[in-house]
């Protein structure tokens, strides 16, 4: 249920610079273990791998519940994922300023608290027959809520708890651990539909909430530096400067077009891909479930090359291919149908994760290496406030399609923007770059200048998922 643990398009940001320059983290040599050996990321690991297999039980449990117990349809559906991503068009901007003030593990345990209690309502409300759709739609923008305070928050603690050398393994770990439950918790949410109902997966989200808090109140770490209250400048100068920030580069335009055409497009696609493995195939909760499941193995497998493919070749140019590659194969999806067919489903899944999420750990290491920590809380979010913001219209634009048009025409118009959007950036700089740089490298002090017939703009973002 929180933003967080869905894989869609996230947003490096800064300038782009000339020459080819290592990003921090391409290339730490790590002993087994690496990361996993210290106490703190481990307890870290811990908490977030368990609430992300409680959050990819809810992607399928919650449209379920909707649709079984409460007969919602496809428009309906879609508005429960367009309310999940609504708070970052209402509080995105003002979310990043006040990260940046307060303490950023309190706010993570907070907002793990906030969802869990958010979260146990709804079976509560189910065994006792009072559960409606107005019910659902609030529990969604209040978890989105959380969801947004937990999405920032994460993105601007983990650098300061692991340090810039071994942000890209942590990265790596972290969207390995997402992957593997966006593989296992969508069969589970559709078993757990069949076996006792699907507000029994909605049960378990909320109490892997509980795991994530119990591990947060567990880590030990430095105090996170933040400016004193009498040099905290007033809210609206504290936002510009985070937009300020990431309004250098012409490429960085582009990548942030593509990663909120992309985000649009996939999330339209997420918000009917259970009716349409349902109700328009007929296919049983746990075989829609697994088919899900089996697609996001992709997702596991991008992961686990990020690492290496930005040490052999850029994480610039493993950001550029993997983006634009993968995308293509999203067409597989509304070719899936009965029996075999649902194979395409499933394999069209598998690479447009598998690139997606190795885009994402490029573009959130690039992020967290490059943007000063004091920025970084108002960076993500004036860039997510473009990224995100644009998924409540995915969301509400396919549910509006599906009616109109059917559930089949829809997915195959989201799915023809997604494919081609990533064209966009061979238009760019992105063809030349070999990697991106890091705070304080020398090149990252000599902004490049602008492309021919091209001004200065903003970032970036791609994940299928974020950061």
């Amino acid at each position: 249920m929180r933003a967080l643990r869905v894989i869609l398009p996230d947003e490096p940001t800064g300038a782009v610079y000339e020459g080819t320059i290592r990003m921090s983290g391409d290339a730490v040599a790590r002993p087994l273990g690496g990361l996993l050996r210290t106490r703190n990321f481990a307890l870290l690991w811990i908490g977030q791998s368990t609430s992300a297999a409680g959050s990819a039980i809810t992607t399928v449990a919650l449209p379920l519940v909707a649709i079984s117990p409460l007969h919602a349809g496809p428009a309906m559906v879609a508005l429960l994922t367009a309310a999940t991503w609504l708070p970052w068009l209402l509080i995105g901007l003002p979310a990043g300023v006040w990260v940046d003030r307060w303490p950023r593990r309190r706010t993570l345990l907070i907002a793990d608290i906030v969802s869990a209690a958010v979260l146990v309502v709804i079976p509560i409300a189910a065994w006792t027959e009072v559960l409606t759709m107005t019910m659902l739609v609030v529990a969604a923008l209040l978890a989105g809520t959380a969801g947004v305070f937990a999405n920032v928050a994460f993105n601007a603690f983990l650098p300061h708890l692991v340090g810039a050398e071994d942000l890209m393994e942590g990265n790596a770990r972290l969207q390995t651990s997402a992957s593997v439950a966006l593989v296992v918790g969508p069969g589970l949410g559709g078993l757990l539909a069949q076996a006792a109902g699907a507000v029994s997966g909605i049960l378990i989200d909320a109490v892997t909430f509980l795991v994530s808090a119990a591990c947060l109140l567990g880590l030990r770490s430095e105090p996170e530096p933040r400016p004193s209250p009498g040099d905290r400048p007033g809210m609206l100068r504290q936002i510009a400067e985070g937009i300020g920030f990431i309004m250098r580069g012409r490429l960085l335009q582009a990548m942030l077009v593509v990663a909120s055409v992309t985000n649009f497009a996939m999330l339209g696609i997420t918000a009917l891909r259970v009716v349409f493995l349902v109700r328009t195939e007929g296919a049983a909760p746990g075989t829609a479930g697994s088919v899900i499941g089996v697609g996001s193995l992709g997702a596991i497998l991008g992961a686990a090359l990020a690492s290496r493919a930005s040490r052999r070749f850029g994480s610039a140019r493993t950001y550029l291919v993997a983006s634009v590659a993968a995308a293509p194969f999203v067409l597989l999806l509304p070719l899936g149908g009965h029996g075999w067919r649902l194979t395409l489903f499933a394999a069209g899944s598998f690479v447009a994760l598998a690139g997606a999420t190795m885009a994402n750990v490029m573009t959130m290491t690039f992020r967290g290496a490059f943007v000063p920590a004091h920025l970084l809380g108002r960076v993500t979010a004036a860039s997510r406030i473009f990224v995100f913001g644009t998924i409540p219209f995915g969301a509400a634009t396919a549910g509006l399609l599906a009616s109109a048009l059917g559930v089949r025409p829809a997915m195959w118009a989201l799915a023809v923007l997604y494919a081609t959007a990533p064209l966009l950036l061979l238009a760019t700089e992105a063809r030349t770059l070999r990697a991106f740089p890091a705070r304080g490298t020398p090149a990252a002090q000599q902004p490049s200048g602008p492309l021919p017939g091209e001004g200065s703009g903003p970032s970036p973002g791609m994940r299928p998922v974020s950061t």
